[in-house]
């Protein structure tokens, strides 16, 4: 393994809370206080394999699916993804299906049928950790992308450059790594693919079977001689390697770790497990520069902070709360889907935040119906103040080296009249602070 993606093996007392809690973090929605006090029991190697090991999908929630899905509620459908990344079962696989929604950005409001959002949504639920060959594949052939960039206007003699441009641009290769005539050739490629009812269809009377020259190969070419052509290219696993780097690790990698995490892309066979793994079991991952190095986009923080304080709430009010803060599941905003990072705060998505996270912390042993916070769910309830206080650090922010703002933080305890009135202030103020917003 190349030095920039040197497995970490942590000194003694390097894996602790902070540590762990960092990793439950980045490769899922954050872990309750019992899962962080597991991981710390179990050390570092057997979290991380666990990670890759996944409880069985609720049969229920499938059944129930079914019969929501066909009233084509498209909030119904977020709340139904919602509830399996609060359910915790698959933390890392959900977390890789939602950087595979922003990756190959797909919206509902194009689409207009949610079965076919929900059938893209599994295709990046199945393929999440697998080959991202067969991953690739596949998007090219999936009715809601195909709807989305207008597939079906793709013909031969006015071949549509939607997908070919967007192929190119932002699914595998990135700007400068193409022409302008590897887009048109490659459009002609794609003529003829298109949906026919909720599937996948080929038209061999729409589709140009003339020699197309793409990125110096010429022949016959049809689409999926094009994503073959397109994957062999060397900015291909760069690409790729990068938005996994800057989705697990951080916001502006290394040029040295995002050649080592090609080289592990293609040297596995495009095995999206093996880069995820090098990722995770990193000394890069783990190294002061990529803590809290990435602001957190909404599903996140919405999934963390209810995980973290044990709420009980209604997937589909945790959907529509991260809607609020920018991050509507199924609608990206454009075919590049979220900017991410600053662009998350601005005013009226930091009110929305502070709203959220505030009333969460007020609602401690609060009303019933779509939400109940208990902050003391895994922990006994604190003794006093103080203890109030570092429960809601320690829990909450673990490994936070700003003594000034734990300052305030005590200092505000103490003021109030009971252990749960401090518990409950001092998680509004940990939990609106910038530092919270950084995952």
């Amino acid at each position: 393994m190349n030095d920039a993606l040197q497995r970490w093996r942590p000194a003694p007392g390097a894996w602790d809370r902070a540590a762990a809690a960092h990793l439950l973090g980045r490769a899922g929605f954050g872990g309750t206080p019992a899962e962080v006090e597991a991981a710390l029991a179990s050390g570092f190697e057997a979290t991380l394999a666990g990670l890759f090991e996944e409880r069985a999908p609720d049969a229920a929630l499938a059944r129930g699916a079914e019969k929501l899905l066909a009233g084509g509620d498209i909030d119904v459908l977020a709340g139904l993804w919602m509830a399996r990344i609060l359910s915790g079962a698959a933390p890392l696989r959900e977390r890789m299906t939602l950087v595979w929604h922003g990756h190959f950005a797909t919206s509902w409001d194009k689409v207009s049928e949610v079965r076919m959002m929900n059938a893209q949504n599994e295709l990046f639920r199945q393929h999440a950790l697998g080959d991202f060959r067969v991953l690739l594949h596949a998007v090219a052939r999936d009715p809601a992308m195909l709807r989305w960039l207008d597939g079906d206007d793709n013909v031969k003699g006015s071949p549509n450059e939607n997908f070919a441009r967007e192929l190119m641009e932002l699914f595998a290769l990135g700007l400068g790594a193409y022409s302008e005539s590897d887009v048109k050739e490659s459009a002609r490629a794609f003529t003829g693919w298109g949906t026919e009812g909720m599937s996948f269809a080929l038209r061999p009377r729409r589709h140009d079977a003339g020699p197309k020259t793409v990125l110096g190969q010429t022949g016959n070419l049809d689409g999926d001689a094009v994503v073959d052509i397109v994957l062999a290219q060397p900015a291909c696993s760069r690409w790729i390697a990068r938005r996994l780097l800057t989705e697990l690790a951080l916001p502006e990698p290394p040029p040295d770790a995002v050649e080592a995490l090609a080289q592990v892309l293609t040297d596995s066979g495009w095995s999206l497990r093996a880069a995820v793994e090098a990722i995770l079991a990193s000394e890069l991952f783990f190294s002061p520069a990529a803590r809290r190095a990435r602001i957190a986009g909404p599903v996140e923080l919405v999934a963390r902070s209810v995980r973290q304080l044990g709420v009980r709430f209604s997937p589909r009010l945790a959907a529509a709360a991260a809607a609020r803060m920018g991050q509507t599941l199924f609608r990206p905003p454009s075919v590049k889907g979220w900017e991410g990072g600053k662009a998350w705060i601005h005013v009226g998505a930091w009110i929305a935040r502070q709203d959220f996270l505030s009333s969460l912390a007020a609602d401690h042993l609060g009303r019933d119906g779509d939400a109940r916070t208990d902050l003391t769910r895994v922990r006994e309830r604190p003794a006093s103040n103080a203890a109030a206080a570092e429960m809601a650090l320690t829990q909450l922010l673990p490994g936070l080296e700003d003594e000034r703002f734990a300052g305030i933080v005590r200092a505000a305890a103490e003021k109030c009249g009971t252990a749960d009135d401090a518990l409950r202030l001092c998680a509004a103020l940990v939990m609106t602070s910038p530092e919270y917003q950084l995952v």
